[in-house]
């Protein structure tokens, strides 16, 4: 720190809490955030609206923290790992994208689940050996798509028949390669996360070929949960066969 903000911090240390406040509106008028700029409002409004809403809409702005967190703090350190950060655009089943040479892994990043104001335990009466969370794995937004050929002719009649409703909701295998779980809820700090792969997650007992909703994080890293994704791709390249739990 320069000798001038060394100055300028004890002067602030100094202030009354109301000068503390007119110096901090005008710090923001000076360097106001691009969404201030965007929407005509300041930052304090905005996090007074997010305070002032319901737990489902924190915890939609919380999962969007996550995903911050891991794009400002683990993606620019991927290059370490020799691999390189590929920017995406429009509505993926992924949040991030690494490529090295031909190789290529997809992430999705999800927030540890929280029930009743703390962290839910994933079966706590089967498992006791060791502390399990969870994390919710479905898109947060649901919806249906029709699948199926349309017929023609005298067939026209079973059309309906032929044409199946999908759920539009559920992760299915192979839609990302990578589960990142950021492990704010139990840790209280925004830059843990676990990783896994996903073809190690559980499958939905109806249907194999969707990712069950809820799937155990372990607290701490074992041999299916790490908390460096350099490892993690190096489970992925590998092709390593492991599962989260056992079959039951």
């Amino acid at each position: 720190m320069s000798d001038s903000l060394e100055t300028i911090r004890r002067l602030i240390e100094e202030c009354s809490i109301e000068e503390r406040k007119a110096l901090n509106a005008y710090l923001r008028a000076l360097l106001p955030h691009p969404l201030e700029s965007q929407w005509g409002i300041d930052a304090d409004t905005i996090l007074s609206a997010i305070s002032r809403s319901s737990d489902l809409t924190k915890r939609g702005v919380r999962g969007i923290i996550a995903e911050a967190v891991f794009v400002n703090e683990v993606v620019p350190n991927i290059a370490t790992s020799g691999w390189d950060a590929v920017p995406i655009t429009g509505n993926l089943s992924y949040d991030a994208l690494f490529k090295k040479g031909e190789l290529s892994a997809r992430v999705q990043v999800k927030l540890q689940r929280m029930e009743k104001g703390v962290p839910k335990l994933y079966r706590p009466k089967i498992y006791k050996e060791e502390v399990l969370y969870v994390v919710e794995v479905q898109k947060t937004r649901s919806g249906e798509r029709r699948t199926g050929k349309k017929l023609q002719g005298a067939a026209a009649e079973v059309t309906a028949a032929s044409t199946l409703t999908v759920k539009t909701r559920p992760y299915r295998f192979g839609d990302f390669d990578i589960l990142a779980v950021n492990m704010h809820t139990s840790s209280g700090d925004w830059k843990s996360f676990r990783y896994t792969l996903e073809s190690w997650l559980r499958p939905r007992s109806k249907d194999s070929s969707l990712i069950e909703i809820f799937q155990p994080v372990a607290a701490i890293p074992n041999d299916v949960w790490t908390d460096d994704i350099a490892e993690c791709l190096g489970w992925l390249v590998a092709g390593e066969k492991r599962k989260l739990l056992p079959t039951f």
